[in-house]
């Protein structure tokens, strides 16, 4: 049997992260890292790295290293992963309201908060005080593989570098609105509010983008 080269066995094994979810969308990644998680040099771990950006996988930052490249999202996958959070959140609220769950809001006023003191800023700090909302949403969660699932979706929603993101830029204040009234449906434990808060928003977003994208392209 022919032994595959060490480089491609980096290549194959970075690729299998990515698409399983395992590496995110913009996550850093480094050389040493991988070479200690295959027991390799970093040579041909450098050798799949070049490859990897030469196939859009992953990407060079000047000053910052190498993180996972961000593919754009068109409609069709934005509805796809509407759908999919969706489905998994109100599984996830119905799992809490069955146990009775008593949910502590203190940390999603937090980042309410900071969502609000960024809507008109420029850049990701909103996505990134949103993201936060979202990780501590699904924190209880006993089924890590949909914590990660959620996640993973939400946060190639909220990273996108084409049309969606100009369309969620304007959707801020809309995000707001919905998710803080979702915050005070979980502080009351009114679960069935809470599922119709999260469908009304997804589905609002939905409809933005059907009735935007065409002023982007």
């Amino acid at each position: 049997m022919v032994r595959k080269k060490l480089d491609q066995v980096a290549y194959e094994y970075i690729v299998k992260q990515i698409e399983s979810g395992q590496l995110l969308q913009r996550e850093h990644i480094t050389e040493q890292v991988v070479a200690d998680e295959l027991e390799i040099s970093r040579t041909p771990v450098r050798k799949a790295f070049e490859r990897l950006v030469s196939d859009n996988y992953l990407e060079m930052i000047e000053n910052v290293g190498v993180r996972v490249r961000a593919q754009d999202l068109d409609s069709r996958g934005f509805q796809d992963r509407m759908n999919f959070i969706e489905r998994l959140i109100n599984h996830y609220l119905f799992d809490l309201e069955k146990n009775e769950w008593v949910f502590e809001i203190t940390q999603l006023q937090k980042h309410i908060e900071n969502m609000e003191e960024t809507t008109k800023e420029n850049g990701y700090e909103f996505e990134n005080n949103e993201l936060d909302y979202w990780c501590d949403l699904v924190e209880h969660s006993d089924n890590s593989y949909t914590k990660h699932s959620i996640l993973k979706a939400m946060q190639d929603v909220l990273f996108d570098d084409g049309i969606i993101y100009e369309i969620m830029k304007n959707s801020r204040s809309l995000k707001n609105k919905h998710l803080t009234e979702l915050m005070h449906h979980l502080e009351e434990n009114n679960y069935v509010k809470a599922r119709r808060e999260i469908r009304i928003l997804l589905n609002q977003l939905k409809l933005n983008v059907i009735e935007n994208g065409h002023k982007y392209n």
